[in-house]
């Protein structure tokens, strides 16, 4: 009980912590809590921060209380904004296979990606082609798929820029 009133001062008619980086924090009620989560989160200077980051500026601010870790997971937890954008994958694995190539450039491997949200020039997918020796990715976005534009595309970026390639695989999916 000792160490832990070593880590607290009162100032007038207020509680402080003492901290790591910041000589002092000031502890807080829920109520207040609330507000400081809120306005950390999506407030005028707030980006929609995950967890650790929106406990690290609370701390950064100069507040503390019990339960900041708890309470920022949960606070975050509960605003589907959030969730949606999410940087982590939430995707299943899949299996990773080996693209062999005897020499740059000879083989590559093209696929058709979207459709997606129509961007500039209303394009919706991306004809993407790699070299498997390399790696070296070539894209090009779409408005639509046709014949005409796959040619164009194998024309202009992979024959003239490298030459005849030996293989062109496509999974036709």
């Amino acid at each position: 009980m000792r160490q832990q009133c070593a880590r607290y001062t009162l100032i007038g008619q207020d509680l402080y912590r003492r901290g790591y980086s910041k000589p002092l924090l000031k502890c807080i009620t829920k109520e207040q809590a609330k507000y400081v989560l809120q306005e950390i989160h999506k407030g005028s200077c707030g980006n929609h921060s995950d967890r650790r980051t929106m406990a690290a500026k609370v701390l950064k601010v100069g507040y503390y209380w019990p339960t900041v870790q708890n309470d920022c997971a949960d606070y975050v937890k509960k605003r589907t904004k959030c969730q949606e954008f999410d940087p982590l994958s939430h995707l299943k694995l899949k299996t990773l296979y080996n693209m062999v190539s005897p020499w740059s450039f000879a083989i590559w491997g093209m696929d058709i990606i979207g459709p997606f949200t129509p961007g500039k020039g209303q394009t919706k997918f991306l004809l993407v082609g790699i070299d498997y020796y390399t790696k070296w990715i070539k894209a090009k976005p779409l408005a639509s798929i046709s014949t005409k534009n796959v040619q164009v595309f194998v024309w202009r970026s992979i024959v003239c820029r490298f030459g005849v390639s030996h293989t062109i695989i496509t999974y036709n999916d």
